[in-house]
């Protein structure tokens, strides 16, 4: 068997002797990377790796060259490596025969072998993690920016399947572009149906900037934890979408409801057939929460006559920080017809009990669904609902945009420790930390923070109010004429 530094000389040698013909096997082996052979038939040659326990056929002579020949040497010390560590190498060699590099083919023989992992696998992994750890709106809305919920999964299409380690920056960057791609296309297929003007782009920028954030926020994850083995993060070095719009087109889409649209939801809150659904939303818009907020508050966060304050409710964000706000008469008696209620299910400890068992054998412990408090808002976009021609979609999430954007801009009318206060701190409200959770759970009879958090509250309580009525005289109104 000879025995030689493999060289073009050495490929123009097989190459002759393959014209030739031979009579027997003839093996040449590579001095340089032991393990790294060429085997002459009769019926042609091919590359091997070949050792005193192992002969494995790599690829065909006729697939490499002199160029490949450090390559060829690169996977051949890949696979002893993997043979003595007694790993299967059948996947490493395949995937290189395939036309894989030697890198993408060790990460697809680290997935067969169980020490890598593919992007549905580490997908699915971290969005169970942020399961147990994040927000449930967080969560939620991380599982179908990542494509795991039918509308993105196409997007998707450049890592489905692909491991994790073999995932590149301009991978998750055609994943950005996809996601604008498609929100352009159905706008314009929008246009041509319904032969209104072309829908801006816009959405499928916010959409795609978004995805952006998670996929960071996911590898950050992958890179920190060692059984997803992974030692770098293509998605350090992602960006947003470069694009931008230099005109914002339907900008009515993106302002906050009136004075009068809150008095029409709230009229429309009054007949919700769902009295659940009905406690939820109201709570929510007079506190300016989230919509998860309310939905899976506890029956304890509730404390009532707490000093001159008739409640004061402890809650918790999605960051994990605690607040304390004292409730208005309007929101207070909401919170006692809810503890009121809640007694129906003696099972819950929630404000808001679970209605139905989600499946048979199902405890009835938990708190309502959250997709059961949203379908509430989305019969008002119906026909015949009080949303029915609003240029946007209403959502739960309008209801915190509305509280935010009229109480910001009125916040210089009310007094903290002598001062007036400035717009940014709505958040104490809405954001802001109170400090440690021993300390925040703690009420004073008398708290500067308190006073003034139930006159902001008290205001915009009002402020719905007034809305109701308005809504009310301009219906009769029109009813009239």
């Amino acid at each position: 068997m000879p025995s030689e530094i493999f060289s073009g000389y050495t490929l123009t040698k097989v190459k002759n002797q393959i014209k030739k013909g031979v009579a027997a096997a003839v093996v040449y082996r590579d001095q340089d990377t032991s393990g790294l052979a060429i085997k002459i038939t009769k019926t042609g040659a091919s590359w091997y790796y070949s050792t005193r326990d192992t002969n494995l056929q790599i690829a065909p002579f006729s697939h490499f060259g002199l160029d490949d020949l450090p390559m060829l040497r690169e996977l051949v010390v890949k696979i002893r490596k993997e043979a003595k560590k007694g790993n299967p190498i059948d996947t490493l060699v395949k995937s290189f025969a395939a036309g894989y590099s030697v890198q993408d083919a060790g990460h697809l023989h680290d997935v067969a072998t169980g020490t890598g992992v593919v992007w549905e696998v580490a997908r699915d992994l971290y969005l169970e993690w942020c399961g147990r750890n994040r927000n449930t709106d967080t969560a939620r809305g991380y599982r179908s920016a990542l494509g795991a919920t039918p509308g993105l999964q196409d997007d998707f299409a450049p890592i489905n399947g692909k491991p994790l380690a073999a995932i590149l920056t301009r991978d998750l960057a055609q994943i950005r572009d996809n996601i604008v791609t498609r929100c352009t296309e159905r706008a314009i297929e929008q246009q041509q149906v319904r032969g209104a003007a072309k829908k801006d782009v816009v959405a499928g920028i916010r959409q795609a900037d978004f995805t952006v954030s998670v996929l960071k926020a996911a590898f950050k994850y992958f890179v920190n934890k060692k059984n997803f083995n992974l030692d770098r993060n293509p998605a350090a070095d992602l960006s947003k979408c470069l694009e931008r719009p230099s005109e914002i087109a339907g900008k009515e889409k993106f302002r906050a409801l009136s004075q009068i649209e809150i008095g029409a939801l709230w009229e429309a809150l009054e007949s919700c057939p769902n009295e659940t659904v009905r406690g939820v939303l109201k709570l929510q818009l007079l506190t300016g929460q989230r919509r998860t907020t309310p939905t899976i508050a506890l029956q304890s966060a509730f404390q009532f006559d707490s000093g001159h304050y008739e409640c004061v409710w402890g809650l918790e964000d999605k960051s994990h920080h605690w607040r304390k706000l004292p409730l208005p008469p309007v929101a207070a008696g909401i919170v006692k017809h809810a503890l009121r209620m809640a007694t129906n299910n003696p099972d819950s400890a929630h404000l808001f009990p679970k209605q139905r068992a989600k499946k048979k054998g199902d405890d009835m412990a938990g708190h309502i669904n959250v997709r059961t408090v949203s379908d509430g808002i989305e019969e008002m976009r119906k026909p015949g609902g009080v949303f029915e021609l609003m240029p946007f979609n209403v959502s739960t999430h309008d209801l915190r945009k509305a509280f935010v954007s009229i109480v910001g801009p009125k916040m210089s009318q009310f007094i903290l420790r002598g001062r007036q206060m400035d717009a940014e701190e709505v958040t104490m409200i809405t954001h802001k930390n109170e400090g440690r959770e021993s300390v925040a759970q703690l009420v004073y009879d008398k708290n500067s923070y308190l006073d003034v958090k139930l006159d902001i509250l008290t205001w915009w309580q009002e402020h719905v109010l007034e809305g109701h009525r308005l809504y009310l005289a301009s219906r009769d109104m029109k009813k009239a004429a």
